[in-house]
């Protein structure tokens, strides 16, 4: 059994990793020849049609390359009094779909898309789907709001290919093997969870996806090669995110929204949060309704 189950983990890196490799290389050359700064560039034009604050554009575009510089911006721009409290929170909606666009080219397409084929490009769609949703929300309010004027350039550092590639290698062996492993003894098919709407294995992913997201994926992955249809696999995938978006806004959004606004970074991380966790709520319904 464990022979079987290293065998069919060999078969699936040989499937997966040589497409993640080549994207992981191909963003991080992108990056290196400024083509990402390039494309924020071009946007700027196009933002300012929307009749938004000149420190919203600034903090938008600079988003795009990274959500960190942006929130720095924001930070500096709070503190000398450009802005408001009430603006922040709506350039922080704003920023959603920029913010989940960096991601696109470090997450989505070198690791989402190669590894799960097309149960990624729906679950890619659904994540973006959401940032949309909130900027569109953010956009409504901040036409409101009045313009203040800022500068500031960034520059993002390019990615390790070496040291991508290696991690996520690991992470999609051990956890591929795992998921191989569990199925030559049948464990997944002896959880007796007919009580509940979701598929034992949906709850598998979300359940692994609280301590590690990569690893979610590629548990994903394994299942849908065992057999499991792809929208019980991104099912798992939103609900991992549904139960664990209140540790992973402890763990990653709030120390960098408090390091810049203090005690308002909290209030900023929570209604991100809460929007964010209505938008997913109901696209698992829908999935599961389907």
């Amino acid at each position: 059994m464990i022979e079987r189950a290293v065998l069919s983990t060999l078969l699936f890196l040989a499937k997966t990793l040589p497409v993640v490799v080549v994207a992981v290389y191909l963003v991080s050359y992108s990056i290196r020849k400024g083509y990402l700064e390039k494309l924020a560039d071009r946007l700027n034009p196009w933002l300012r049609k929307l009749g938004i604050s000149e420190i919203a554009i600034v903090s938008v575009t600079t988003c795009f390359v990274s959500p960190t510089a942006s929130y720095s911006i924001l930070s500096q721009a709070w503190k000398e009094g450009k802005i408001g409290s009430r603006e922040i929170i709506v350039i922080s909606f704003l920023n959603s779909f920029p913010s989940m666009f960096s991601h696109l080219y470090t997450f989505f397409i070198p690791f989402v898309l190669p590894v799960l084929g097309f149960a990624g490009v729906v679950y890619t769609a659904i994540r973006f789907t959401v940032a949309v949703v909130k900027s569109l929300i953010g956009l409504i309010l901040a036409r409101k709001w009045g313009s203040g004027r800022t500068g500031s350039s960034v520059e993002i550092r390019p990615i390790s290919p070496r040291e991508n590639v290696v991690r996520i290698a690991l992470i999609m062996f051990l956890t591929y093997f795992m998921v191989s492993l569990l199925t030559e003894f049948d464990i997944f098919d002896k959880m007796d969870l007919n009580f509940l709407p979701i598929n034992p294995s949906s709850l598998a992913i979300a359940g692994v996806e609280l301590f590690n997201v990569r690893a979610a994926v590629v548990l994903a992955a394994g299942f849908i090669d065992s057999g499991l249809n792809w929208k019980w696999a991104v099912i798992g995938l939103i609900l991992g995110n549904v139960i664990s978006f209140s540790a992973r806004a402890v763990k990653h959004s709030l120390p960098m929204h408090v390091s810049f606004f203090g005690k308002f970074g909290v209030k900023i991380v929570l209604l991100n949060s809460i929007a964010t966790l209505f938008l997913d709520v109901l696209f698992l319904l829908i999935l599961i309704l389907a």
